[in-house]
């Protein structure tokens, strides 16, 4: 496929050079070609996010369409630089390419235009990191997830960390040991046995599968494997492999709490990672055949849509005190005291409130402003991370850069945005149907603004 408008950008900065040999009459001829309409630009970009991906695996998390189209990707072997080119060409294109939606639904159109644009503005950000250039922590948040996250200090946690001090069961010896290692040691007496945790994980998957299903139009047929595996940067991953199906691994390198397997069942499956792509799919590729979601751009804003709604799912599927409960179902299950779950939910949730330090620790990192020790020991000073998980996290800041922002930022975008269009009751039948909008329908992150924020 051939884009014009770029030719015609590299033509004027070539003028008067030898490079500049091409007769004007065959670009002006080329200037009159058709423009593309939606489903070919979308087209085009599925195969510039493969190419993007032969130069740089992490690029594409997902990809189910026809073999090959990836066959042809490989043997064009597009470098960085036409790659970069082309989706700016492409770019120019969106605003004004038809599409059969148009009349019929002009809102949907709408949302398609930017999610392509947004989509499409990130991948030319990519293609110029993996030519070399460099982006500060904050730039390349807002080149590649359509966002900045808030800035965080020290003092910003002090008075969770005071909470959590206050809730640890005092032990002997405790006087000697730091905040983090006392909550450490607290935590992990919850981990699941690995000889239990298959039976563990598949439970909780289950169950919020049901509760889920109450309230979402799961596609039928939609299903997942459940794979444990070890010696990863990540604690949990969902491969999503088309065909309304997904691959759902979970880290064992570290130990696995209870509250981690509800976490892990709700945002790798439902109403997280594995609904949300089933839903694209069921209705966007086959429902509207728009080709551009047979791809998943790792480093995009989608994954802002995708993470902050699979964090806040979890709480949407285990709301208060149901949560609780169902907690203690699994204390059961691997073998704990279920009178210990209150206390114990009550610690884990008000450590999850210093999440977002962990974007200030990454922003500090990247940006050189602390090196990997000062950030290892910041993570567990103001996250509490163990030395073995703090070191985890920086391999995953080290391979995933400002994606960290996704989680705790895209969770309170996500939050903010649904509490402005439904109402404060967690788990409420307004709140899931705004969740069901978000994850089944184009977005952005700049369509989860709310006025006056």
């Amino acid at each position: 496929m051939r884009f014009p408008l770029c030719r015609l950008l590299c033509l004027l900065l070539l003028t008067g050079s030898a490079q500049a040999a091409e007769p004007l009459d065959e670009i002006a001829q080329e200037l009159t070609e058709p423009a593309l309409n939606m489903n070919q630009i979308g087209d085009a970009y599925v195969r510039l996010v493969l190419a993007l991906g032969e130069h740089d695996p992490d690029t594409v998390d997902a990809w189910y369409g026809p073999a090959a189209v990836r066959d042809e990707v490989k043997r064009a072997a597009l470098a960085p630089a036409q790659i970069e080119a082309e989706a700016q060409a492409l770019l120019l294109q969106v605003d004004g390419a038809d599409s059969p939606q148009s009349q019929t639904q002009p809102e949907l159109l709408s949302q398609r235009r930017e999610y392509l644009k947004k989509q499409l503005a990130a991948l030319v950000a990519r293609a110029q990191m993996v030519q070399g250039e460099k982006f500060s922590f904050d730039d390349e948040a807002r080149a590649l997830y359509d966002t900045e996250a808030p800035r965080y200090v020290e003092a910003d946690f002090a008075p969770v960390l005071a909470r959590i001090e206050k809730l640890l069961p005092r032990q002997a010896g405790d006087a000697q040991r730091t905040l983090a290692a006392r909550y450490n040691r607290y935590i992990e007496r919850y981990a699941v046995p690995p000889a239990k945790l298959q039976a563990v994980m598949r439970l909780a998957i289950d169950e919020a599968r049901v509760r889920a299903a109450k309230h979402l139009p799961l596609p039928i047929g939609e299903r997942f494997e459940l794979s444990l595996v070890k010696d990863k940067a990540w604690s949990a991953y969902n491969w999503y492999q088309g065909g309304l199906s997904s691959r759902i691994e979970v880290n064992t390198d570290l130990p696995i709490p209870v509250s981690r397997v509800i976490e892990l069942a709700s945002h790798e499956g439902y109403p997280g990672h594995h609904v949300y792509n089933a839903l694209l799919e069921n209705g966007l590729v086959i429902g509207q055949q728009w080709p551009e979601y047979t791809v998943y751009a790792l480093f995009s804003p989608q994954s802002l849509i995708a993470e902050g709604t699979a964090d806040y799912g979890v709480g949407l599927a285990f709301p208060g005190k149901e949560r609780l409960a169902f907690t203690k179902e699994l204390f059961t299950a691997a073998g704990l005291k279920p009178k210990d779950a209150a206390r114990y939910l009550e610690i884990v949730n008000a450590a999850r409130e210093l999440v977002p330090a962990g974007i200030e620790a990454a922003r500090r990192y990247l940006d050189g402003k602390a090196t990997a020790a000062d950030t290892a020991l910041w993570l567990q000073r103001f996250l509490l991370y163990s030395p073995e998980r703090a070191a985890q996290r920086l391999k995953f800041i080290d391979k995933y850069r400002a994606y960290i922002i996704n989680y705790s930022w895209g969770e309170a975008l996500v939050g903010n945005y649904i509490g402005a269009n439904s109402n404060d009751i967690d788990g409420s039948p307004e709140q899931w149907q705004q969740f069901f909008e978000l994850i089944s329908q184009p977005r952005t992150p700049a369509m989860l603004a709310v006025p006056g924020d």
